[in-house]
């Protein structure tokens, strides 16, 4: 089997459990049903991009879709400030952007035919050899800063003046930024610390096995009823 392109989202699903990515991803037999959490999150990532890119208002109330808006995180309006102060900054702010590779780390289009590697970054501002790279978190707040190793790494292959990318999380919820900063001359090591989990990764497609990995996902959050180690959830 040639392995389906990965992203940040992609490699996690996998490294959680081979087997719920299989269904996933791949048969495409299940389907991770929305939550109010996702769609939350969905819905502030759309209205800060319209804005930025459009001048469209920041909505000031939660939609009344989603049902149980999550506790600390305002509607859209509250982080105008946050995000007049992106548009501040000097450079050339992008929104949205999305980025692809090749498997020889070459940039190519997103949905091109050898395309190996995707990401898709909420802001990128790029001033000379500096970028800086946001991401919006409407989660809660975790220490993993994989996301923003693979977002300096396909910056400086898309971007060859940069040398410098300034990454950070902002954490919507808590009103907290956790920042990293990446040199291009540290490029290959961070390459490195993605290579284990790709190396298996491939080796499941080339040999068709993928192994279920037991964790509390199995206790009713994972979509896959049919999995030896699913339970349902306890109920409250």
């Amino acid at each position: 089997m040639k392995p389906l392109p990965w992203s940040h989202s992609a490699l996690s699903d996998f490294k959680n459990c081979p087997k719920a990515y299989y269904a996933k991803r791949v048969e495409k037999s299940v389907i991770d049903p929305p939550n109010d959490a996702g769609l939350a999150g969905d819905y502030t990532h759309k209205a800060f991009e319209a804005y930025l890119k459009d001048g469209t208002p920041l909505p000031a109330q939660y939609p009344l879709t989603i049902r149980d808006w999550p506790v600390g995180l305002k509607p859209p309006a509250a982080y105008q400030s946050y995000l007049d102060n992106i548009a501040a900054l000097p450079g050339e702010l992008l929104v949205e952007n999305r980025y692809a590779i090749t498997k020889d780390l070459e940039p190519c289009e997103f949905l091109a035919p050898d395309v190996w590697c995707r990401a898709i970054l909420d802001i990128i501002i790029l001033d000379g050899e500096v970028a800086r790279v946001l991401d919006h978190k409407t989660g809660k707040r975790k220490n993993d800063t994989r996301q923003l190793k693979l977002s300096a790494l396909m910056v400086f292959l898309h971007h060859p003046e940069v040398m410098v990318v300034k990454t950070a999380y902002m954490w919507l919820k808590d009103g907290v930024r956790d920042s990293k900063t990446y040199v291009r001359a540290k490029e290959a090591e961070l390459w490195a610390e993605f290579l284990p989990d790709l190396r298996q990764y491939k080796q499941a497609y080339k040999t068709v096995t993928f192994g279920p990995r037991p964790s509390g996902l199995c206790n009713g959050w994972c979509p896959v009823k049919t999995c030896e180690f699913w339970k349902p959830k306890r109920s409250k």
